[in-house]
């Protein structure tokens, strides 16, 4: 296979994740927020203050989060975002994060919902909370969001340092703009991530070359 983007931390593959994942090598950890199978459009849905947006590729059904779900022999450590969606879908109970995107009552009433859920394939422990402000159009890195769900970069170094410490190979096979590559660069950690749509293969690369240091956390 050819990589669309390489440095020395990230390697980027534009292509199906279900072809492409199977023949790389293993990672420790697998840290994702893959289509939910909800057909998720937060203007079609009539979503207050909602932006014009394209469908996400593969959530027009549940096959995508099967497949994931079925994939997990391929990872030590597994946090999937958007997985209470499919709750039937988890091979077992696990422990959850619970991303607290407003911090503060009054940054409620932002733009979308106060919180997302994240399932750990973890059988032990406990539930964790990670607190990192995020709302409105802007992403929390910095400029205007690239893609639809796009979350913070300082959202996945959170989970590595506070949970994984001791991961240093990330998968991410549903990678939309890169946000959790550009976090395991900066946590000096290699990285692979797959996208099927290129306009976002694009878009993480230019992150990516842009330097780490340019992004807030």
């Amino acid at each position: 296979m050819e990589a669309y983007y390489t440095d020395d931390y990230v390697t980027i593959y534009h292509g199906d994740s279900r072809v492409i994942w199977p023949q790389l090598e293993r990672s420790q950890l697998l840290l994702t927020d893959p289509p939910y199978g909800i057909e998720y459009n937060a203007q079609a849905q009539n979503l207050p203050g909602s932006t014009k947006r394209a469908d996400i590729s593969g959530d027009d059904d549940i096959a995508l989060a099967r497949w994931l779900c079925s994939m997990l022999w391929m990872v030590d450590d597994a946090v999937i975002f958007g997985a209470n969606c499919f709750p039937g879908l988890l091979p077992h109970r696990g422990r959850w994060v619970c991303w607290d995107k407003r911090t503060m009552p009054a940054a409620d009433k932002m733009l979308g919902s106060p919180f997302e859920m994240a399932w750990m394939n973890k059988r032990s422990g406990y539930d964790r909370m990670i607190r990192k402000l995020h709302g409105g159009v802007v992403n929390a890195d910095g400029g205007k969001r690239v893609h639809p769900t796009q979350k913070p970069s300082g959202l996945f170094m959170a989970i590595m340092g506070e949970i994984f410490p001791e991961a240093e190979t990330v998968v991410d096979p549903f990678m939309g703009s890169g946000s959790v590559l550009l976090a395991a660069k900066r946590e000096n950690r290699k990285a692979v991530g797959i996208e099927i749509e290129e306009q976002y293969c694009e878009a993480a690369a230019n992150r990516l070359r842009q330097g780490v240091l340019d992004f807030a956390t």
